[in-house]
């Protein structure tokens, strides 16, 4: 599940966070932060370090979870974020599980998967260039080419053959009008507003941490509710984009006919804004593919660059200075990512000739987020998670107090007399969702072994963690008939759920968030079947209301299929301290409880596809906010 809000990661005093590491990051380097463990347990809820796969049988257990997970959340799969070799792997395994069950390929041309057009979108280094009065400036050192936007307005292609420069003063000095004559078909060079200077250069740097006494309480839907409640709402968002150009739009230049636009800031630009003009960004094809050639383009320069440009410092330029000719070129494109991102879709065919072409959908997502730049002490991370974060990064990164840093003092010190330091970069996503994937896999293994009535569609999603992406292409591209599906079910983060980490927890809680909201029957369904299971599950529907608390229902897949008025519910067994942090491993996942979940989510399935009618229809219920 993605986060709602991006938390602050900041050293605390023994653990840090960190921002993920480009696409291009190898696997070498991403395998090596983690080192196989043997000795006793640390924590209350942790479980053996590795676990040797063995066979699997049509009986949801909690061994056959155990082995499923600690293959496909192994440090082997680095992390899974879509796009990259992990998650490739990661996809290959369910496939192969699909296959072996005897499932029906349902994806792309016979087979499992459904390709997503998804990859990076950015200039590649080694293509583009600006020469200034004949000399070639270095890419990053000296400048940098500014991403097109619809705010910015900059055309994606840059195709200039010694045109000349003009000083053009302050960006965003609209006091200074610009001449035609001199401006026309040339490139504008302007200095950097002061507040715009390091414009894509990250927010809140420096920001000072709260006191965790001061954060408020989310544990619980209706604390998260309260909190949502006190948030202000709306407010002005964050202008700009790269190469000091943010804030308002300055438009005098292209008024002007400049065909290019120069911004002296790349001084106050930070070296992560500098790289990532280069790195690009992973994102879905864009709906329409223009290289806007001739129009007018734009990048970001130093001073030194500047002063050779007009031959002396930047201070004694004036408007309409002009200086030596540029030559340019680059293009930001997009390409399909070298480790396809990819649905996984199999089918289970119905027996009941009258209602097999009917489905009943389970759905997981196959992705998570990668690993850090930066690795972090794992024990130390949890200790410090445990005590102020409940909700892993639901909660944000704060200064302990005084009582709490003696409780995780006395956690670390715990470990330490158990285990030496372990360095963890590797986000693994155990529970998020790779208990999800291994409960489908099981419940798939189940139903190969029956005879439901109608068909089972298994749907493994990706790039639910960068915006819900391969639901939504499945939903926008289905492989059978979306109004076939009689019901949905998605399955996110399915592994914790004790009472010490959830509000209303327990070894037989689930929480579920959505099955009302088309088909009241749907509803109905769900406490039916579980009022005559001898496995009675503790349902909390505390998260289901109209506040929606932390933005749940609108965090995961289910959203997708709402929005083509399929029934959908979404199960979960709540946050805990490890959500999308790099403890989120095999060893914490409860797999009792996660068994005694899948195998409710399998009858409710399995009730549904048995019965005479599908659920009826009501209608969106007017009460929700929509996603």
């Amino acid at each position: 599940m993605p986060i709602a809000t991006r938390p602050i990661f900041a050293l605390l005093a023994v653990a840090c966070a960190a921002a993920p590491l480009s696409a291009q990051a190898s696997g070498d380097q991403k395998r090596s932060t983690k080192a196989v463990v043997t000795e006793r347990p640390v924590w209350p809820d942790e479980g053996p370090a590795k676990w040797a796969p063995r066979p699997t049988n049509p009986e949801i257990t909690a061994n056959d979870l155990r082995t499923r997970l600690y293959q496909f959340a192994d440090d082997s799969m680095a992390g899974r974020r879509i796009g990259e070799p992990g998650n490739y792997k990661g996809t290959e395994y369910v496939a192969r599980e699909f296959k072996r069950l005897g499932l029906k390929p349902a994806g792309d041309s016979g087979t499992y998967f459904q390709v997503l057009p998804f990859g990076p979108q950015g200039f590649e280094l080694t293509a583009s260039s600006l020469i200034a009065g004949g000399k070639t400036l270095s890419p990053k050192a000296d400048w940098v080419p500014t991403a097109p936007s619809a705010a910015n307005g900059f055309g994606s292609k840059a195709e200039l053959n010694n045109v000349p420069t003009v000083f053009a003063g302050q960006w965003g000095d609209t006091t200074v009008a610009l001449d035609p004559a001199v401006f026309g078909g040339k490139v504008a060079v302007f200095l950097a507003a002061p507040a715009a200077a390091n414009a894509g250069g990250g927010r809140g740097a420096g920001a000072p941490l709260l006191s965790c006494s001061e954060v408020p309480n989310k544990f619980g839907a209706a604390a998260a509710a309260a909190v949502e409640a006190a948030q202000p709402r709306g407010g002005a968002g964050r202008g700009g984009g790269a190469g000091g150009a943010g804030g308002a739009r300055d438009l005098r230049a292209q008024r002007a006919g400049a065909i290019g636009v120069l911004v002296i800031g790349l001084d106050d630009m930070n070296e992560a804004a500098r790289n990532a003009a280069f790195n690009g960004r992973m994102t879905m094809q864009p709906a329409t593919a223009s290289t806007n050639a001739g129009t007018q383009v734009g990048a970001t320069i130093s001073r030194d660059a500047a002063a050779s440009l007009f031959g002396k410092p930047v201070a004694q330029l004036g408007v309409g200075d002009s200086g030596q000719p540029v030559s340019a070129k680059w293009n930001y494109t997009w390409r399909p990512s070298a480790s396809p991102a990819r649905n996984v879709v199999a089918i289970l065919p119905g027996s009941d000739p009258k209602l097999a072409a009917e489905y009943v959908l389970v759905g997981a997502h196959n992705d998570h987020v990668g690993t850090n730049a930066t690795s972090v002490d794992h024990d130390s991370l949890r200790a410090v998670n445990t005590v102020t974060r409940r909700q892993g990064s639901n909660d944000p990164a704060c200064i302990p107090t005084a009582e709490q840093q003696r409780r995780i003092d006395s956690l670390i010190a715990h470990a330490r007399s158990i285990r030496p330091v372990r360095r963890d970069s590797i986000m693994n996503g155990a529970d998020d969702d790779g208990s999800g994937t291994v409960v489908m896999l099981e419940i798939a293994e189940r139903f190969a072994s029956e005879k439901p009535a109608r068909s089972i569609i298994f749907v493994s999603h990706q790039g639910e963690e960068a915006g819900l992406l391969g639901s939504r292409w499945f939903s926008d591209h289905p492989t059978i008939d979306l109004k076939n599906v009689v019901a949905a079910h998605n399955m996110d983060m399915l592994g914790k759920g004790r009472a010490d980490q959830v509000k209303f927890g327990g070894p037989r809680s689930v929480q579920t968030l959505g099955a009302r909201r088309l088909s009241r029957e749907f509803g109905d369904i769900i406490d039916s079947v579980n009022a005559v299971r001898s496995e009675t599950m503790a349902i909390d529907k505390s998260w289901d209301v109209t506040a929606n608390p932390m933005n749940r229902f609108c965090r995961s897949d289910q959203v997708n299929y709402v929005r083509k008025n399929v029934p959908v519910t979404y199960f979960s067994t709540g946050y805990a301290q490890d959500y999308h942090q790099a403890t989120d491993e095999p060893r914490y996942i409860q797999y009792d409880h996660t068994a005694a979940v899948a195998r409710f989510i399998h009858d409710v399935m399995m009730a549904i596809a048995t019965r005479k009618d599908r659920p009826a229809i009501a209608g969106p219920d007017p009460a929700y906010p929509s996603c």
